[in-house]
C-alpha cells in the first residue's frame, strides 16, 4: 500500500487542501495499518484498490470526527445553514463499497466457520 497515493485520495473524498489534511493524515496512516495486516499474501494486484479502501476508511472517521458535535442550524436573512450527520452516512456507505471491492485482498475477519462442541 502506498502512503502518498491514500493521502490523495483521502484529499478528494474530504475536499480539503494538502495543508487542512494534514493534521489528519495520522487517520490515513493508521487506515493504512489496519488493512495492511489483513492483506493476503500474493495481493499486489490488488495495490489501487487497497489504497482506495484505506482511504475511504480514513474518511469515514474523519467524517465521524467532524459530525461528533451536535446537529445545528443558523439563519441569517434568507440564507440557512443547517449541519447535519448526513455526510457521516454517506462517507459509511462508502468506505463499505471500497472495503468489498477490495476485499478479494484481503482476509475476512469477520466470518468464522468452525465446528460447536457440546
Amino acid at each position: 500500500m502506498n502512503l502518498q497515493a491514500i493521502l490523495e485520495r483521502f484529499l478528494c473524498f474530504s475536499g480539503l487542501s494538502p495543508e487542512e489534511a494534514q493534521p489528519w493524515q495520522g487517520l490515513c496512516e493508521e487506515a493504512m495499518q489496519e488493512l495492511n495486516a489483513q492483506v493476503l499474501t500474493g495481493a499486489e494486484g490488488g495495490a489501487v484498490l487497497l489504497n482506495a479502501a484505506a482511504a475511504a476508511l480514513a474518511f469515514y472517521r474523519y467524517s465521524a470526527a467532524q459530525s461528533s458535535t451536535p446537529e445545528s442550524d443558523f439563519t441569517a436573512g434568507d440564507v440557512r445553514v443547517t449541519k447535519s450527520s448526513a455526510g457521516m452516512e454517506a462517507a459509511r456507505r462508502l468506505w463499505l463499497e471500497a472495503r468489498r471491492a477490495a476485499a478479494p485482498y484481503l482476509r475476512d475477519e469477520e466470518f468464522y466457520f468452525g465446528q460447536v462442541r457440546s
